[in-house]
């Protein structure tokens, strides 16, 4: 189950929310090579100086992406979803993409617990039967 946390200093409705997470979670499973029914996506808004990236002046919008996923995705892969995160993120929200940050750290599969089941490590054969 990736957990791909989003923080930024834009206040927005839930709706911008929800529309959001619906194009993260298909662009997670294009790039990814896997279904969208364990796709976790939050948003949190830190407003009031509560976020802080070095190269931004305080006053400027900023997004920090913080994406645990199972390990196996290259390096191509996880670089694509990122771009393409802040692409969205840039289309939806306007904030200009040299202001945003990620970090990916990269799990073992059985680091991520359903209440029914543990995943397993992704390998490519994912690709053709998805993990929902």
């Amino acid at each position: 189950m990736p957990h791909l946390q989003f923080e930024t200093t834009i206040e927005l409705a839930p709706e911008e929310k929800h529309a959001f997470a619906d194009v993260i979670t298909e662009l997670y499973a294009k790039h990814m090579e896997t279904g969208t029914g364990h796709v976790a996506v939050t948003i949190r808004t830190l407003p009031d100086g509560g976020f802080s990236l070095g190269r931004c002046d305080p006053e400027e919008e900023a997004v920090m992406l913080n994406a645990d996923i199972r390990e196996g995705r290259s390096f191509d892969q996880q670089r694509a979803f990122i771009r393409g995160a802040f692409e969205v993120a840039h289309e939806q929200w306007e904030i200009p993409t040299e202001n945003m940050y990620a970090v990916v750290t990269e799990h073992v599969g059985k680091e991520f617990h359903e209440h029914d089941r543990v995943l397993s490590s992704w390998n490519g054969e994912e690709a053709d039967e998805g993990a929902d």
